[in-house]
């Protein structure tokens, strides 16, 4: 049995086929009784001021539904957030650690071969490392998840023990945050485009890593659907 704290909890975690998660009930928000005061927020801008707000009044994930292709200069906008500018990338990371990686599994993009492609921040680019791309394995290891309408995926995975050597065992609790950094900013991105994006938490992580054809010490975060 693995001893390491960090390894034990993604190992514990892990859903296989024919596991099944518990949504018992949904739980409810923290709530205070008897506050010391109440403070009305301003209602928040849909429109004018930065194009940001206004794609952040339509930010909804939502799985694609037309099954039209992608543009390389759509994947580029998704992935910009990623890129790295000036020695850093486009979100937070504890320690400047990096324990993210990315990957995109193309569909149905312009000018571009199906397969599966590592995300190279450091030049914006895509290396193929993998040509295989088939759609029904994929939605098997994403728990049944309709993806007949995706053109790409975007996988972000991690790599903790980069965190764990700054941190000790918090970095493992940074490298998911790091994660959530990423893949809001890459959401933001594709609603910000027009783009349907979709993140899919709940998936066969085996399965997803054996497609990603993932090291050992290398696990799957989430997984954006993309299209249109």
């Amino acid at each position: 049995m693995e001893k390491h704290p960090g390894k034990l909890f993604y190992r514990l975690t892990r859903l296989r086929p024919g596991d099944e998660l518990p949504l018992r009930r949904k739980p409810r928000a923290k709530v205070y009784a008897n506050p010391l005061e109440t403070q009305a927020l301003p209602p928040f801008r849909q429109d004018g001021g930065p194009p940001l707000f206004r794609a952040m009044a339509h930010l909804r994930p939502l799985l694609p539904e037309v099954g039209a292709s992608l543009t390389l200069k759509d994947l580029s906008q998704v992935l910009y957030p990623l890129a790295e500018r000036e020695g850093r990338r486009g979100f937070p990371s504890a320690g400047e650690a990096y324990p993210l990686e990315a990957y995109l599994v193309a569909f149905r993009v312009e000018g571009v071969f199906p397969g599966v492609y590592h995300y190279f921040p450091k030049e914006h680019q895509l290396f193929q490392i993998s040509p295989r791309a088939e759609v029904a394995p994929w939605s098997e290891a994403l728990m049944g998840l309709g993806l007949e309408g995706a053109a790409a995926l975007l996988a972000l995975t991690l790599v903790p023990e980069r965190s764990e050597a700054l941190y000790g065992l918090r970095g493992y609790r940074y490298a998911l945050l790091e994660a959530g950094y990423a893949a809001s900013l890459a959401l933001l991105a594709a609603v910000g485009q027009g783009l349907a994006a979709y993140p899919a938490e709940t998936f066969h992580d085996e399965e997803v890593a054996r497609l990603l054809g993932l090291p050992e010490g290398e696990y799957p975060g989430v997984v954006l659907v993309l299209g249109r």
